[in-house]
């Protein structure tokens, strides 16, 4: 029998945000939650139904960190791009927008090398103090699943499986790359590492289960979804896993809580699944079901899933003002 787990209330957006547009919250290294918000007079539109509220062309907002009671608000003023993603970065944060503009060439070009003044590639990732300036913007490729930054102040950023990026080369033009999978950038967007590359026999097609943690980042990259484990010096070790359906990781030591969830009964279910690796190998050790406090059942598929060593963070699709928390070791 799948014995219950309910999940602590970790953090909720302050209630003078509610007449506010949440375009996108996070959990940052430090626990804090930072979101983006913005006035919907300046309208916001969904498109398709049911996504989240798409902006206009031009407008702005407010980036907020919650720390405890402890407010910060980072005004942020004619932004021009749809941002899915938020994390703080020193005493600012970063954003990035998931979908980058068509580029407008004909798409029998798309295999041969292009020259890079003909793309004009959206720099899709911003990097602002805590003042609201913008100290560095830099194109991340097209397809972005998940952003996250570490303590480091390195720039970790997940793909899905339509990605695509435009790999630099020597004589000034680019290339088009696909299944980009995991990246790691700089605060300026400097080369970039990224996985597969370093991962030989490992197809990234999309990752988005990930761990962020102090000192090292694990993934399981779909469809195979083998634990791979990176340091700042590249990819330590890669485990075989039996465990697949992974939406999200916590990690701590040889201990592992792998996220699953599926449609049942009409309703939806959280599920945990405990495995343990040792050696080359990952085994499956139980499974539990996950509530809501009060014992609440969730409404909708659990989004966010912020992994940071043995903690997890999620939220109900449509609510990313109330953050939840597993600990793998509680």
């Amino acid at each position: 029998m799948v014995a219950d787990h309910r999940l602590a209330l970790h953090a909720t957006l302050p209630d003078r945000y509610a007449r506010h547009e949440v375009l996108t919250s996070t959990i940052d290294h430090r626990g804090r939650l930072a979101a983006l918000v913005a006035d919907p007079a300046q309208g916001f539109v969904p498109i398709p139904r049911p996504s989240p509220q798409q902006p206009p062309p031009r407008y702005d907002a407010t980036a907020v960190i919650c720390d405890g009671a402890e407010t910060r608000e980072i005004p942020l003023t004619d932004l021009d791009q749809w941002f899915t993603g938020i994390d703080t970065l020193g005493d600012g944060i970063v954003l990035a927008a998931a979908r980058c503009a068509r580029i407008d060439i004909d798409v029998e070009r798309y295999l041969e090398p292009i020259p890079e003044d003909e793309l004009h590639l959206t720099k899709n990732v911003h990097v602002i103090d805590e003042g609201g300036q913008t100290r560095s913007t830099f194109y991340a490729g097209d397809g972005i699943e998940q952003l996250m930054t570490d303590a480091q102040g390195a720039i970790w950023i997940s793909y899905f499986d339509q990605s695509d990026y435009w790999f630099p080369n020597p004589d000034g033009t680019r290339s088009r790359g696909f299944a980009i999978g995991l990246a790691r950038w700089s605060s300026d967007g400097g080369q970039p590492w990224m996985a597969p590359p370093h991962t030989p026999g490992i197809f990234w097609c999309d990752c988005y289960a990930l761990n962020v943690g102090s000192d090292i980042v694990h993934a399981c990259p779909y469809p195979d979804f083998p634990l791979i484990e990176i340091d700042r010096h590249g990819v330590r070790r890669i485990t075989p896993n039996p465990i697949t359906r992974c939406h999200g990781l916590a990690v701590s030591g040889g201990e592992i809580a792998f996220l699953d969830q599926h449609r049942v009964a009409g309703g939806f279910r959280w599920e945990i699944r405990k495995g343990h690796r040792q050696g080359e190998a990952v085994t499956e050790s139980h499974r539990l079901n996950l509530l809501l406090p009060h014992d609440r059942h969730p409404t909708g598929w659990a989004r966010g899933k912020i992994g940071r060593d043995g903690t997890l963070w999620l939220y109900e699709d449509g609510h990313p003002r109330h953050w939840y928390r597993y600990e793998l070791n509680s």
